[in-house]
């Protein structure tokens, strides 16, 4: 072997010591038995919110972690007259005010995770019970349940799952189809910007820099709904 291959050897393995010595060691969680995770990023973010569909004072840990491959979009979308929300507004009809105009609405649109591989978002990292985290499966119309055990970015966990919701295929907001008669309300953005300035500074530009811009025109200040009789 001559000089010069061993020395591109030698090259090679320091490169390689010196790549696992800055991988950021992961800490160990062990769920504790009849717990299951769950991450807000959104509304779940606010304690809050949380708690109003937990329906007691969560007193468990609250962790501040990294959800990797994943960053945030105003695309989840909506129809007001889907039947499932219509469960819990029956015979509701919503409007937003423009101007001096009452413009009816027909969908609402939130936040949601995309995949993106090599980035990272900012969440809330909460322990509920199965039967609670059902609570959440009916608090979160048109998202599904996905598991990111494997995503948390600082640690690892034992005897348990991690869970977050991501929209369906079909619930995703399409501008082309769906711009006209769509609209972010501005109250969830306050009270999604709200629980970052709760969290911190650093926590609120992580945010920003982990989620896609909303177009600010999509932002009706006041929505509104009447009941039909």
């Amino acid at each position: 072997m001559s000089y010069y291959t061993k020395w591109i050897y030698r090259f090679i393995i320091v490169c390689i010591l010196l790549s696992c010595s800055t991988q950021k060691k992961k800490t160990t969680i062990q769920i504790q038995s009849g717990l299951v995770g769950i991450i807000g990023y959104g509304s779940l973010m606010s304690r809050q919110s949380m708690e109003s569909t937990l329906k007691r004072a969560y007193q468990d840990s609250i962790y501040i972690v990294h959800l990797e491959d994943f960053i945030r979009d105003w695309n989840w979308h909506l129809s007001l007259k889907d039947t499932r929300l219509q469960e819990r507004f029956s015979n509701s009809v919503w409007f937003y005010i423009c101007g001096n105009d009452t413009i009816s609405l027909n969908n609402v649109i939130s936040l949601n995770i995309i995949s993106s591989e090599k980035n990272r978002m900012n969440c809330v990292l909460y322990f509920i019970t199965p039967d609670e985290l059902a609570e959440f499966d009916e608090r979160e119309i048109g998202y599904e349940r996905i598991d990111v055990t494997n995503k948390i970015e600082e640690f690892d966990f034992k005897d348990g799952k991690v869970y977050a919701y991501k929209a369906k295929p079909e619930q995703i907001y399409k501008p082309q189809l769906d711009r006209g008669n769509s609209r972010i309300q501005q109250s969830y953005v306050d009270l999604v910007e709200n629980a970052c300035d709760s969290i911190g500074i650093d926590f609120r530009k992580e945010f920003e820099e982990s989620t896609m811009q909303y177009d600010p025109e999509l932002v009706a200040p006041v929505i509104w709904k009447t009941v039909i009789k």
